[in-house]
């Protein structure tokens, strides 16, 4: 079903955008590493080791490399050595006047933990004292790294589950709205292949989409108003034309007949008498067929009997003084002879006689005509064929199609393969059968008409 189709289609570019969405991220997070890594080389952890290994002492006094200070200045950072022995500060980088430049053992145990004055800092020892490296107040937000593996696992199972969690929650609200969107799309489009099969659709003007559903529902409205105008046209049409033809009917068959008449006018009579004949089934063909396009034809539903049905068609036609050049061939088998369908027998009839009349028509120096009947547990087949000119591959492709009406007739008005077959389509498929046509230039011409067989 179209419908499903697209649904189908939906939730696979969903998928595919969720997926884009989870290595964007996967891209940023891996992005943003490499960046904080790249621009690490700064930081009090690396920045502590280099000073320690730059500052050097010459003849009692402390120097430290004009690159090293940059990089101090540069972060507003300053620096100092505490002596290990006396605690006293003997060397310091722009220490803040506040910061106090003697120790105790207390007072560098609390440094150890972070701050000092509310400064942060960072300590590193040296053999001849340790070296503090503190930044502005408010620059560093330290954290204890003192944890239990415990809370270490509590920690990591937590990240872990958050993370799946914001995964569920993404794929509950995907479907929720999925669902949402599936329940106010589908009707659409089921409206849409309602109304490109020609029948009447009338959709809940409500919800999110209704101004849409209110279009489609004035759509259906319109084109079942210009089918119904066109029907009653072709059906008033026809019965305005059949009078006259009636009486031309009526006039060239007595002129016909009039011996009195010059061989020569008998011969034109009766070329009048068999085009009217062509125009007055063409006319009823049409109506016809409009009537079915539309399900303005109602169907007589009886049992219908194919092998008896297929032999009176044969019958009339043997009956109408047919020319002899045309041969008829009938097939079937006793287990055929007890088979019925369900349907309306004076359709299915003309559908039979539209395919041998089209044999005739289009084989005028005679054919041999075979109509057979076969049935299997499911199904009856009624098989029309004949051995004549037949038609390319590319008619072929055509009649296999819905072909338009207004392609039966070419300008002498001769029956072509058009009309007829699309009315056989019609009433086969309002019969729930199926057509199937093969041909083959110069190989002749066959139509299986397939029925399902019904059990009562």
């Amino acid at each position: 079903m179209n419908v499903q189709k697209f649904f189908k289609r939906y939730v696979h570019s969903s998928v595919k955008l969720f997926c884009f969405f989870i290595l964007v991220n996967i891209f940023l997070f891996v992005s943003l590493i490499i960046v904080s890594v790249s621009h690490g080389n700064q930081s009090p952890t690396h920045l502590l080791p280099c000073i320690s290994d730059e500052l050097q002492q010459t003849d009692g006094q402390y120097t430290l490399p004009d690159d090293i200070a940059a990089l101090l200045d540069q972060d507003h950072a300053w620096c100092m050595l505490i002596d290990n022995a006396t605690g006293n500060v003997i060397w310091n980088y722009k220490l803040p006047a506040n910061i106090p430049v003697q120790y105790t053992y207390g007072d560098i145990a609390k440094m150890a933990r972070w701050y000092l004055e509310d400064y942060p800092v960072f300590v590193s020892a040296r053999n001849d004292g340790l070296l503090v490296l503190g930044y502005p107040k408010d620059s560093y937000w330290k954290l204890s790294a003192y944890k239990t593996i415990v809370s270490v696992k509590i920690d990591a199972i937590g990240y872990i589950a958050v993370f799946f969690l914001n995964i569920g929650i993404v794929l509950l609200l995907f479907i929720f709205n999925s669902r949402k969107t599936e329940k106010a799309v589908k009707p659409i489009l089921i409206g849409i292949e309602e109304i490109a099969a020609g029948q009447k659709t009338q959709l809940a003007e409500q919800g999110e989409l209704s101004e849409i559903n209110a279009k489609l529902n004035h759509v259906s409205k319109t084109l079942k108003r210009r089918d119904t105008a066109r029907a009653n046209w072709i059906s008033g049409i026809s019965h305005d034309i059949r009078t006259p033809l009636s009486m031309i009917l009526g006039y060239s068959s007595s002129l016909e007949k009039n011996h009195g008449l010059d061989s020569d006018v008998q011969e034109k009579m009766t070329e009048i008498r068999q085009q009217a004949e062509k125009i007055k089934r063409l006319i009823e063909d049409l109506n016809l067929t409009s009537k079915l396009e539309y399900d303005m034809q109602p169907l007589r539903i009886s049992s219908i009997y194919p092998v008896e049905l297929a032999r009176q068609v044969i019958c009339e036609f043997l009956d109408s003084n047919l020319d002899k050049k045309y041969v008829f061939e009938f097939e079937s088998n006793p287990q055929c002879e007890t088979e019925f369908i369900r349907g309306d027998e004076v359709l299915i009839k003309r559908a039979v006689t539209n395919l041998i009349q089209n044999s005739i028509n289009h084989n005028a120096n005679g054919c041999i005509i075979t109509i057979s009947v076969s049935c299997s547990e499911k199904a009856i087949a009624i098989v029309v064929s004949d051995n004549g000119v037949g038609v390319s591959a590319e008619k072929l492709k055509a009649l296999n199609s819905k072909t338009h009406y207004m392609e039966s007739t070419d300008k002498a008005l001769h029956l072509r393969h058009g009309l007829g077959i699309l009315l056989v389509r019609q009433i086969i498929e309002a019969h729930n059968g199926i057509m199937r046509i093969l041909s083959e230039e110069q190989k002749g011409y066959e139509t299986t008409l397939i029925f399902p067989k019904t059990k009562y």
